[in-house]
């Protein structure tokens, strides 16, 4: 199939009609534009290649850096919804393999010198809603959501937990949880030592089972 050169928005005499994919020159901006009624697909030929995007060395010294960035704007009132990235990878019927994740954060420090003047961060969730406005929100909202949905005729030889901590490398962590402060509205002052035990969180190190006790309000 033919491409489409868009120039400035402008389409060249000699342009094929139809749907085909554009490439869109605008000044100095390249954009590539799938057919108007079809998904745009990138794809390798060839099994353990990848889709390599901005891969090189940032040379700047000064100026924060973004590798990729993805920023769908809904611009039409009405009831969908948007999702700004989806990754489901999948072993299909009957397949097995080894490993299955979806996404994979691994922020890397190689050996040597060079000071980070601020944090290391392997997955950071922002909730931005600015400071005013006047919209109903009726579902929750919430940093991390989990749905699980596996049936129970597989066979399970690990266990299934929301949250994993790995065996460390060399240095171990300084806590479980850092709060900034006991102004988050995640902590309260209330003594609950004369509530009613409610019920515990269940929590294994290693092999053993330990619970943590939750007290009714």
């Amino acid at each position: 199939m033919p491409y489409q050169w868009l120039k400035n928005k402008t389409l060249p005499a000699d342009a094929p009609a139809g749907g085909a994919p554009l490439v869109e020159l605008l000044d100095s901006t390249l954009t590539l534009k799938a057919v108007a009624a079809d998904h745009f697909y990138i794809d390798t030929q060839q099994d353990g290649k990848n889709v390599r995007i901005n891969s090189r060395n940032v040379t700047q010294a000064t100026g924060d850096h973004t590798g990729v960035s993805i920023k769908p704007s809904k611009s039409a009132d009405g009831s969908g919804g948007i999702t700004g990235l989806e990754v489901s990878p999948r072993f299909q019927a009957s397949m097995g393999g080894n490993d299955l994740r979806a996404i994979l954060g691994d922020p890397v420090l190689k050996a040597g010198s060079g000071d980070i003047a601020a944090q290391v961060v392997a997955f950071e969730a922002n909730i931005d809603f600015g400071i005013s406005g006047t919209r109903t929100i009726t579902g929750d909202v919430s940093a991390f959501s989990s749905f699980l949905a596996i049936p129970s005729t597989y066979t399970y030889s690990g266990l299934i937990s929301f949250l994993r901590v790995r065996d460390v490398n060399i240095k171990g962590w300084d806590c479980f949880l850092n709060l900034d402060s006991a102004n988050t509205g995640m902590t309260t002052t209330d003594d609950k030592t004369g509530g009613t035990d409610y019920g515990t969180l269940k929590v294994y190190i290693g092999a053993t089972l330990y619970h943590i006790a939750l007290y009714a309000n």
